[in-house]
């Protein structure tokens, strides 16, 4: 995992094109100006076509549009609510759908923080999440770590785990919500998504989403992260059937 995760890392969007960059720039000192003119000139159109809205837009449409925010008429369907940790922007619109659904349920749900860092071992982001429910009126013996998760997979078996066939929201960034809903049906369980920190604009453009803008170009390596993701988990399971 850890191989394929630095090796699509160049295959990202942001990552390429700096690389086209770069080695263009690095032929055109040596001489090589034509060749390095030729590829600094693919790597500012990539740059372009990632950077605008409608672009970054069309990446993320498969990823989301299939899965709506939860409506208040589900909110009876299950009794617990598994969060996924996704970093410290994420947690917090993640957080915040989980304290929709806490609030609207007068705290009658268990909850389930699953994740750490797959890098740093002493992480202390599922206990920063813990706090910040608590602080906002989530009685803390509700609330559960699954502080052993470095991945999605290892998500989704810790959780399994847990909650066998149960029904359960799972509530993740909405980008991430179909590579995960399937790992959670190979392993039997039941999750309601609840999808939230939807990234996509959607809707009419006007003339500046058609101005580059990093925040496109982050959107758009989101976008390829997950269907790398998807890619991977594919070929791990068909391997292991």
């Amino acid at each position: 995992m850890t191989f394929f995760k630095i090796a699509t890392n160049f295959l990202l969007p942001s990552t390429f094109i700096l690389l086209f960059i770069l080695l263009g720039f690095f032929l055109y000192v040596f001489k090589k100006k034509t060749v390095g003119k030729s590829l600094i000139g693919i790597g500012i159109v990539f740059y372009f076509i990632f950077s605008i809205t409608p672009i970054s837009d069309l990446f993320l449409k498969h990823l989301e549009a299939k899965y709506l925010p939860l409506n208040v008429e589900d909110i009876d369907k299950a009794d617990k609510i598994v969060l996924l940790l996704g970093g410290r922007e994420a947690n917090v619109l993640r957080g915040s759908e989980v304290l929709r659904i806490s609030h609207l349920s007068n705290h009658q749900k268990s909850i389930i923080i699953s994740g750490t860092d797959p890098i740093l071992a002493t992480s202390t982001e599922a206990l920063a999440v813990r706090n910040f429910f608590i602080n906002r009126g989530i009685p803390e013996e509700i609330i559960t770590i699954e502080g052993d998760s470095r991945n999605t997979r290892e998500n989704v078996i810790n959780v399994s785990s847990i909650v066998n066939e149960t029904p359960f929201f799972l509530v993740t960034s909405a980008y991430h919500m179909e590579r995960s809903l399937r790992e959670f049906k190979r392993f039997n369980a039941n999750p309601i998504p609840a999808p939230t920190d939807f990234k996509r604009k959607g809707g009419n453009y006007i003339a500046l989403d058609f101005i580059p803008d990093p925040q496109n170009l982050k959107r758009s390596d989101i976008a390829f992260h997950e269907y790398f993701g998807a890619v991977y988990y594919s070929l791990v399971s068909f391997l292991n059937d």
